[in-house]
């Protein structure tokens, strides 16, 4: 896994440049059913295609355990309480073949899906961030994307290991690195930075329609 450490945050995440796009490109969020339903038939797939899928279906039909998820406390006993409950409710969106409902790219996956499909219209710049989150890593994605929302907008729009994801991260590197500095984080991958501020853009964007 590729590692983002605090003194080599930017030229790695420029490296991602290069990198080879997935098949699905920006607009995955409007992918027509039958397909999703095609990716999470397939064996072996992996990766974020499949994650993607699972993500959309399970918006789609229960979006109500997907934001009770994303309610609790990375790696808390709540999130792995709400995983067991949303793994119930969306058993015909679980992909074939091996596949475990956990970890932050799966939670970055359904954040991104949620937004797509129920908070696009949000107006970014005028969303705010929290800082009192409990967990660590939810303070380190509002920090990162303090001010930022609209890059993090453009960055949840990519495909994973894209040149416009390296591109968009490339444009979140200052806060990232001012961010992961203040953390007891070693070092940080690219999926879970990304996962992290994804989350960060969903609780803000959810928050202003509660308001």
């Amino acid at each position: 896994m590729r590692m983002l450490a605090k003194a080599t945050l930017a030229a790695l995440a420029m490296a991602s440049v290069n990198a080879p796009a997935h098949a699905q490109g920006p607009g995955w969020w409007n992918v027509p059913e039958d397909a999703v339903k095609a990716t999470l038939k397939r064996y072996g797939l992996g990766g974020a295609d499949t994650m993607r899928a699972f993500a959309l279906c399970a918006v789609k039909r229960n979006p109500k355990f997907v934001e009770a998820l994303l309610d609790t406390r990375q790696e808390s006993l709540e999130e792995r309480a709400a995983s067991r409950r949303l793994t119930q409710a969306n058993f015909d969106c679980m992909p074939s073949g091996d596949f475990t409902l956990g970890g932050m790219s799966v939670r970055g996956s359904l954040a991104e899906a949620m937004f797509w499909t129920k908070y696009s219209g949000a107006n970014v710049e005028a969303l705010a961030v929290r800082s009192d989150e409990a967990g660590e890593k939810e303070r380190f994605a509002d920090c990162a994307a303090d001010g930022s929302l609209d890059e993090v907008r453009a960055l949840i729009a990519t495909a994973p290991k894209s040149p416009e994801e390296g591109a968009a991260l490339s444009a979140l590197m200052p806060r990232l690195r001012e961010c992961i500095a203040k953390t007891s984080f070693s070092s940080m991958d690219n999926a879970s930075a990304r996962s992290l501020v994804a989350e960060a853009l969903y609780r803000a964007a959810k928050r202003s329609t509660a308001s």
